[in-house]
């Protein structure tokens, strides 16, 4: 069982470089500084995750994806679909550890509308990643039980936020200037394109 902490004693873990696990609206995280070499190998290895595989990132505000790319195409379905469970993928900005982009030079980031994690990123000011609180291949938690009994590694422990949802977010990015949607979550393919095709005037 994991240790169950508050979330002061979360956001003390992460200044330190070390893990936590937490409740976002679609599942428990696993999470560190995404800046954090270090800990971002250590979130690898408690995961079993191959390595090539980028890593998601919560953002503390969408002002910060207006300060990382204040022309990224993509602000304006920020600015109107977060916080929420709607991942943008976008080019790859200084400060990252390496293993977060997995040297694909992209990285998917989105604002939670979860209450815990939204506070645990505003408290850091910075960065954090956010996959899934399990091993690779194995089904991710929606409860305080399941990160239990997922078997990880070297962390520090998990604030309990009760049951979410379980599904993972939509993802979505630009291919040749069109938008795509990679996975279909709780914000719908439809919804999605309808808010792009109104943010753009077309």
């Amino acid at each position: 069982m994991l240790n169950r902490l508050t979330e002061v004693m979360a956001i003390e873990s992460l200044r330190r470089g070390g893990l936590v696990v937490f409740p976002t609206e679609t599942r428990y995280c696993l999470g560190c500084r995404a800046g954090d070499d270090e800990a971002v190998a250590r979130l690898l290895r408690a995961k079993h995750r191959p390595d090539g595989k980028p890593l998601p990132v919560l953002l503390p505000s969408v002002r910060s994806l207006e300060r990382i790319e204040p022309e990224a195409p993509l602000l304006a379905l920020a600015e109107a679909l977060w916080p929420g469970p709607l991942t943008l993928v976008i080019a790859a900005f200084p400060g990252l550890a390496s293993a977060v982009t997995a040297d694909t030079n992209m990285v998917g980031v989105r604002v939670s509308g979860h209450p815990v994690a939204a506070r645990l990123v505003a408290a850091l000011g910075e960065p954090i990643v956010a996959t899934s609180a399990n091993r690779s291949g194995q089904a991710a938690p929606a409860t305080p039980e399941a990160c239990d009994a997922a078997g990880l590694e070297g962390v520090d422990g998990l604030i309990d936020g009760g049951a979410v949802s379980g599904a993972p977010a939509t993802v979505v990015g630009l291919v040749e200037g069109a938008l795509r949607v990679f996975r279909e979550g709780p914000v719908s393919a439809a919804h999605v394109q309808a808010v792009w095709a109104r943010v753009r005037g077309d």
